[in-house]
Order: structure tokens, then C-alpha cells, then sequence
């Protein structure tokens, strides 16, 4: 018949192959391999077995639920955290509106407030000039050439008094946005 290999399959000898060609099948396959066929049949059978155990162990153990208690805590946190959102979406909106008028009056109001009070510097310079010029008078009469110290500085004094004055002219003339300040003061 045939010898086994190294392997332990047997091999058949070509005569008996030649003769047996036509009845080749698994019985023949099985018979000569028999420890083969043994092992595959025992992986096939771990194999089974192993997925079976897994879908057991997936079905039978149950998947853990959350308590009511936390699902009603979470549900709490979330409600009081949209409730501070909208509670600072609404402060945020009002202090950029505030914010925004604010800017708006500001930037009208200094342009005025800045107007005025260049207008009155330029009132108390005028003031303090005219006093200067007049005091310049009185101590020109107690002085020896006091009249032509006065004439002198007299003079600048009143270059300095006609620039003053044109200065709080062209202030006056100057617009600012007095309307709008006034339409922005209203809320």
C-alpha cells in the first residue's frame, strides 16, 4: 500500500492511485489523513465554542443603566446652566447697547464740553489781559519814562488780546453735534 512521511500522511503508491483516481473523494481524503481532519475538527470546535461564549456573556449580562436619580441631577444642571445662559446673553446684550450709547455721548458730549471750555480759557486770558494792560497804566504814571515802557508793552498786550479774541471767535463758530447729544440723552 503506501508509507507514511515525515508529516504522518500516507502516500500512496501510483499503482493504487492510477486505479483509484475515478473513486477520489473525502472518505479517502479522511481515511489517509486522520490526525489532520482530528486537529481541524478540534480547532473548529474551540472556534464554535469561543463564539458561543461571547455572544452568551454579550446577552446575558446587562448593560448597566444610570440611575434616576442622576439622570434627574444632570437633567437639573443642565436647566439651571441654560438659564444662566440666557440670564447672561440678556446682560450682554444690554451692556452692549449701554455700551454703544454711551460712546455715542461721549464722543458728542467731549466735543462740546472740550468747545466750552477752550472758549472760556480764552474769556479769562482776555479778562486777565485787560487787567494786566490797566494795572501796566496805573504803574506807568508812578514811574520815571514810564509812558513809553507802557507804550511798548502796551502794545503787545494788545496784539496778544486781538488773537485772543479771534481765537474765541473761530471757537464759536466751530459745530458740534449739540442735536444729537440732545436726541441721545433721551433713553
Amino acid at each position: 500500500m503506501g508509507q507514511s512521511n515525515k508529516l504522518g500522511f500516507l502516500e500512496i503508491e501510483a499503482k493504487e492511485v492510477e486505479s483509484d483516481r475515478h473513486q477520489v473523494g473525502l472518505s479517502q481524503f479522511v481515511n489517509s489523513n486522520k490526525v489532520f481532519c482530528f486537529s481541524l475538527f478540534l480547532f473548529l470546535c474551540f472556534l464554535i465554542s469561543t463564539l458561543v461564549s461571547v455572544a452568551v456573556s454579550l446577552i446575558v449580562v446587562p448593560t448597566p443603566t444610570p440611575s434616576t436619580h442622576a439622570i434627574m441631577q444632570l437633567s437639573n444642571s443642565i436647566n439651571e446652566i441654560k438659564i444662566e445662559q440666557t440670564q447672561l446673553l440678556n446682560n450682554f446684550h444690554t451692556f452692549k447697547a449701554e455700551h454703544t450709547s454711551f460712546e455715542q455721548r461721549l464722543s458728542h458730549s467731549s466735543a462740546s464740553v472740550l468747545k466750552n471750555i477752550l472758549m472760556e480759557q480764552e474769556l479769562n486770558f482776555q479778562s486777565f489781559l485787560h487787567t494786566l494792560k490797566a494795572g501796566m497804566l496805573d504803574l506807568s504814571t508812578e514811574l520815571p519814562n514810564g509812558a513809553d515802557w507802557y507804550e511798548n508793552y502796551g502794545h503787545q498786550i494788545t496784539q496778544a488780546q486781538q488773537h485772543s479774541i479771534k481765537r474765541h471767535s473761530l471757537l464759536n463758530m466751530v459745530k458740534t453735534d449739540d442735536a444729537a447729544m440732545v436726541g441721545s440723552d433721551s433713553p
